[in-house]
């Protein structure tokens, strides 16, 4: 037993040293008060506390304090309990108690409308109790008294519980005695056995045990059942859990659990997982096993009780500082030397160092893990510099302004100089940095750098102000200083004039590989450097890097603004990223990083208060942050006004690490890359009427991400809805139809009255064709005429008159007609012929043929078409033709309206013609022609005729045969 006690003290112990300064929260910070009662986590995992002013919810960013303005009964509220359904019950002294669900106050009143102040609360996964004047518990609307048994009387059963007392010969100030409100069983509890009545107070069962005998009964504070039916005492001389359901009874000693003699307060919470006893300056974590799991202890903070998270974080209250704050981050990690301004450390040959200003330097005891003097200092000037392992040498360097020394095969040797060394003057013996090269030590000082081999007097390389920093790189010793990156070759320092990058900030750091010399700058991030180039590193700009550490592809670097982890992109090394990120929140005691030290998982970093250890894979850091909408719906909906400018505020449920969560957002369906936002109050205008979804994006400093949607609805205007829309749409369609008849019908109109217009002006110009033909006829007959008179042949003359005459009179009649009839069109053919062959006396003949099928007297025929084809045949074809020449025309039946109509001579053909008429003089070429197809152009116009025409010179188709053959065909369209 004395062991376990010595060894639980021991863990105390271990928990105050390495306890890290709690974030403190008052008025100051939102709280309505600094008096606070109780806390409680709600299901939601938001922070409560009961105050005198009101009930206060945390997200971890701000406080909202609820008040009677808000439906509390009772602004001082001094009690709060979750139960099962995740009913954040509050009580106070009232008439009027309740629960918070979702920021929403729900209460209820008493039976009788009493003042009633509870106390002990007693909770099943069905129902919550409390006790103040008997035990009640809400059903309905109210609050109402609960009797162990319907048959008795709350004092009958009071009688009860004395005679059942008196029988046992129980004593009233060690006995303790509890109604489970879930079986209505009761029990009695003495030092030596356990008494177990039902309903009825019939006797079920008994039990022995062994309690303390000096426990008494009236000296209980606190009691009450938690789940899974377990009820406990707490009292001064300890707390008493009863498991009803294994009928068992296990008691611990809070004096010896605790080492303190009394206590100003107990209470006791029971979660889902774990039950929680908070008594002075002490926290007990047991579980539903009723077995001791882990203890806090905060005597070094004021307090009066305290609360774990869901987290894991610590809360402590107290009635006049407000609220306290232990971040499981800072829980999970150790810290050493506290309140000492740790500048370096180094991890050499199993031995850990750390160099303390104005202290001296330390090393930690690897057995009882804690710190001790290495080397103290007897100087005020103890700025420290380096611990470095000098591999060349063997030895590890320790460097200070106050004493510079080598540690070698378990001995401290300070560095000597034969007398009249250059060491000797006062303003070099502070060494900023010590180097060994080519067998050769190099002093780095304030004032310059030095070269000796020790045992020979040292020799000044280079006198110049403002270096600090040494480093051996591709077999070449570079100097760092406020004017940036310098080396030495041939016992010569000059800057890097290439490299005028470096030359403008001040270096602060090295670290030497295989390819590169990574050169940490202060303020300007990280440098990578070779002869051949210089690559900045852009994402850590701003950044004074105090040290630097490589692990395969992955660089650490501590810097006046935490610890850094960057993957290295061999690719594009330039744009190389943070991918970790480490920070007060996350353990360390500041974020200005003096050095730090990595093995494997374990990170110490140093700065000007201590020196904390944390792992960095811990699960702490693989949690992703919890981004939550501070709305109760789920679902918006906008209309009228409110489309036109939405607010959305969302927040970051987090109470540790609000500062280094970054955000994005989109719009989904209208946006859908994302876009990074500084403020929490998203502001959308003039939406587009639709459903759409807004996604929020955190990312905290461990690049973990979590992504939070919300849903809204813009709702349309009346004109904007679908049925609107189809309504617009028909509407739309129907003008649209109307138009498209109405100049569909002014087309129609304009195509019939231009078609008329084209149909008279088609007849004019057959009318003026046809009388075109008659001059031209006229001029041919006088020319004939005027030949016969001037050969004396009165009687040819006077017959070609007559025939003549009887032409014209045809001509005259026939041009006012559209169309002839086939009889009349061959006595016109018949006429013409008979003049020609006067014309060209016997060496003209003729024939007309008209088949037997065709009705001349019926059957129409276009007028006076044919006389120009015969004009063509008579004076091109047979003119000029030495013998004899003849003319047919065959008119021949194809169907009951079509008929063809061949012309044919036997003159010179079209070939012969065209090179007749080409060689004339007067280029002559026949008009009828022309008109011809005219003419024929325009009837296919006028829509009642169906021509077909063709023309072919014989000689081209019948060998030895020569003249020309014309076939028409007409169709007249009825």
């Amino acid at each position: 037993m004395l062991r376990k006690i010595c060894t639980l003290l021991a863990f105390c112990l271990c928990v105050m040293t390495f306890a890290q300064e709690p974030i403190n929260f008052t008025t100051k910070d939102g709280l309505p008060s600094n008096h606070i009662y109780d806390i409680q986590e709600d299901a939601n995992g938001f922070m409560w506390f009961a105050t005198n002013r009101g009930l206060v919810n945390f997200d971890g960013e701000t406080f909202k304090t609820f008040t009677i303005k808000d439906g509390l009964p009772n602004n001082d509220t001094w009690l709060l309990d979750l139960d099962y359904k995740g009913r954040l019950w509050y009580f106070s002294k009232s008439s009027y108690q309740g629960y918070i669900k979702n920021d929403s106050i729900y209460k209820f009143q008493t039976e009788d409308k009493k003042v009633i102040s509870p106390t002990a609360i007693s909770k099943s996964k069905d129902s919550l109790w409390f006790n103040s004047q008997g035990t009640k518990t809400l059903k309905g609307n109210k609050f109402k008294n609960i009797s162990i048994t319907k048959n008795k009387t709350d004092a009958e059963i009071r009688d009860t519980i004395s005679k059942i007392q008196r029988a046992y010969n129980f004593e009233k100030n060690s006995t303790f005695y509890f109604t489970n409100p879930v079986t209505n069983e009761t029990v009695f509890i003495t030092a030596d056995k356990q008494l177990y009545f039902d309903k009825n107070f019939k006797l079920v069962q008994e039990k022995s045990q062994i309690l303390p005998k000096q426990i008494e009964r009236l000296k209980t504070n606190s009691s009450g059942m938690l789940y899974n039916q377990i009820a406990y005492f707490g009292c001064d001389d300890g707390l008493i859990f009863l498991d009803f359901k294994k009928k068992k009874i296990k008691f611990f000693n809070l004096k010896q659990l605790t080492g303190k003699e009394s206590f100003a307060y107990l209470k006791v919470k029971g979660l889902k997982d774990e039950i929680q006893v908070s008594i002075s300056d002490n926290l007990l974590i047991f579980n539903y096993n009723l077995e001791l799991i882990k203890k806090y202890i905060f005597d070094t903070i004021d307090n009066n009780g305290s609360y774990k998270d869901s987290k894991g974080n610590i809360w402590l209250k107290d009635f006049s500082i407000g609220i306290s704050l232990l971040p499981i981050t800072q829980l999970a990690s150790q810290y050493y030397l506290k309140n000492k301004k740790v500048q370096k450390i180094n991890y050499v040959e199993d031995n850990f160092y750390a160099g303390v200003n104005n202290d001296g330097f330390y090393i930690k005891n690897n057995k009882n893990k804690r710190f001790y003097h290495f080397m103290k200092f007897d100087k005020s000037n103890g700025e420290i510099y380096g611990i470095r392992n000098n591999i060349l040498k063997n030895e590890i360097v320790f460097i200070s302004a106050a004493n510079s020394f080598r540690y070698k095969n378990g001995a401290i040797k300070p560095f000597s100089f034969p007398k009249g060394n250059y060491f000797d003057s006062p303003w070099t013996s502070a060494f900023k940095d010590v180097d060994a090269f080519e067998d050769t030590y190099y002093f780095t000082t304030s004032f310059n750098v030095l070269v000796s081999k020790l045992k020979n007097k040292s020799e000044l390389v280079y006198e110049k102000e403002g270096l600090s920093k040494s480093v051996v790189f591709n077999k070449q010793l570079y100097f760092g200083g406020t004017d940036g990156l310098h080396t030495l070759k041939d016992t010569i320092v000059f800057n890097q004039k290439k490299k005028n990058e470096l030359l403008t900030v001040s270096v602060s750091s090295f670290l030497p590989s295989k390819e590169y010399l990574f050169v940490g700058t202060d303020g300007r991030g990280l440098y990578l450097y070779k002869e051949s180039e210089v690559i900045h590193l852009i994402h850590t700009d701003g950044f004074s890097v105090q040290k630097i550490i490589k692990k395969g592809n992955k660089l650490w670097l501590a810097t006046q603004k935490g610890v850094h982890q960057i993957t290295i992109n061999y690719d594009d090394i330039t744009s190389s990223k943070i991918t970790n990120s480490f920070y007060e929140a996350d353990g360390l005691l500041q974020n200005n990083t003096n050095d730090i030290f990595l093995k494997k998982d374990t990170l110490f970093a140093a700065s000007d208060t201590g020196l904390a250890k944390l792992n960095v894979n811990s699960s702490l850091y693989k949690n992703k942050p919890k981004i939550y909408f501070k709305s109760k719906k789920d679902t918006f909906h906008y209309k009228n006004k409110a489309r036109g400018n939405i607010s959305i505020n969302f927040a970051l449920q987090d109470f540790i690490n609000q500062e280094y969560t970054t955000y994005q957002y989109r719009l989904l369906p209208s946006q859908k890359e994302w876009t990074s936002t500084s403020t929490k109050t998203l502001n959308f205008i003039n939406l587009s009427p639709t459903s759409y979804t807004l996604e929020v994006k955190a990312t905290d400093q461990h690049f973990n991400q979590s992504i939070k949607k919300s849903y809204f609805h813009v709702i349309p205007a009346w004109w904007q809805t679908t049925l609107s829309k189809i309504g617009f749409g028909i509407l739309a369609l129907l003008l649209f139809i109307l138009i498209i008849v109405f100049i569909k019908n002014r087309i129609h109109n304009k195509v019939a009255a231009k078609a008329e217009v084209e149909k008279k002006m088609a007849g004019l110009e057959l009318q003026a064709l046809r009388s075109q033909m008659n001059p031209h006829f006229v001029h041919n007959s006088l020319n004939a005429i005027q030949y016969f008179i001037q050969r004396n042949e009165v009687e040819l003359s006077e017959d070609y008159l007559v025939k003549f005459s009887k032409l014209v009179r045809l001509f005259f009649e026939y041009s006012r007609k559209q169309t002839l009839t086939i009889e009349e069109e061959v006595t016109l053919l018949e006429n013409y012929l008979q003049i020609e062959k006067l014309r060209f006396e016997e060496k003209l003949s003729y024939s007309i043929n008209i088949d037997k099928k065709i009705d001349k007297e019926e059957l129409q025929i276009p007028s006076m078409l044919l006389q120009p084809i015969l004009e063509n045949a008579v004076n091109h074809g047979l003119f000029h033709k030495k013998e004899n020449g003849l003319v047919t025309v065959d008119f021949k039946y194809i169907d009951y309206n079509t008929y063809k109509v061949t012309i044919k001579d036997n003159g010179i053909g079209i070939k012969k013609a065209k090179e007749f008429y080409k060689n004339s003089v007067k280029n002559y070429q026949s008009s009828s022609t022309i008109v011809l197809q005219e003419r024929l152009s325009l009837l296919q116009k006028s829509k009642h005729w169906e021509i077909e025409y063709s023309i072919e010179d014989l000689s081209k188709t019948n060998k030895g045969e020569q003249g020309t053959e014309v076939n028409i065909s007409f169709k007249k369209n009825i």
